[in-house]
């Protein structure tokens, strides 16, 4: 297993494909194209989220609490995810502004069994103790299930030098399903999209401040920022929450 964290700001825009291609463009100046995928850092993202019978992590965004938690099992690229592919189980938290995300990396059988059970993620170092634990607790005080499946198409960029910790993605062809809600299946034509294709979710991930740069060119494409949360849009759209009964307040 392998652990990774990460403390950042994050924030988001909605783009349609000229402003995409143009701020792409502009961005090959500044950015690399991220190793993790091909020649233009494009690559699958596919997770796994789990909530609870009423959705809790969705209310804590609509209704903006401070401090929200949302739990998934993410698999990175196109290869058929089998039982033993590795995959990450994620804690992604918000406190304020402030975006936090601890991650261990683990066979795809365990990571589901961890997330569905609480139990069976076997021994590890220190530090993937305390995630695992983490996601130990949220399990048996939530009662978390499998709650819905997005998956896009990512291309992302990485920072210089003189920008270490900036990360810009680019989001396209964003589709979800709240059925068959495992990893295993191979149905994605039954996955739907939860925003329209010609449209984008841009995501600029820094440690202190976006660049200067990158702010005169979001605003040259007049990039608005948009508070969107990929989960919600993606159960509002399935109708996940037509026969819900809201509990938390």
């Amino acid at each position: 297993m392998r652990i990774r964290r990460f403390n950042r700001y994050e924030l988001k825009y909605v783009l349609d494909r000229d402003q995409y291609e143009l701020v792409v463009a502009q961005l090959a100046d500044y950015l690399s194209p991220d190793t993790y995928g091909d020649d233009l850092g494009r690559y699958l993202v596919t997770s796994l989220y789990y909530d609870t019978v009423d959705y809790k992590a969705y209310w804590d965004k609509i209704d903006g609490h401070r401090f929200r938690r949302k739990l998934r099992v993410r698999a990175y690229g196109s290869q058929i995810v089998k039982p033993d592919t590795l995959c990450f189980v994620e804690i992604k938290q918000r406190t304020n502004q402030t975006l936090q995300k601890r991650r261990v990396e683990m066979p795809y059988s365990s990571a589901v069994t961890l997330c569905g059970s609480g139990t069976g993620a076997g021994e590890g170092l220190e530090a993937e103790q305390a995630v695992i634990g983490e996601v130990q607790y949220l399990y048996h005080t939530l009662h978390l299930q499998p709650a819905c499946i997005v998956s896009y198409d990512r291309q992302a960029f990485i920072g210089s030098g003189y920008d270490p910790g900036l990360r810009v993605t680019f989001d396209t062809n964003l589709k979800c399903r709240i059925h068959d809600l495992t990893l295993l299946s191979q149905s994605y034509a039954d996955n739907h999209f939860f925003v329209p294709p010609p449209w984008c979710v841009m995501e600029v991930k820094v440690n202190d401040r976006v660049p200067y740069w990158l702010t005169e060119i979001i605003n040259k494409y007049r990039c608005t920022l948009r508070r969107v949360s990929k989960y919600c849009r993606a159960l509002e759209q399935s109708g996940a929450l037509l026969n819900s009964q809201r509990i938390y307040h």
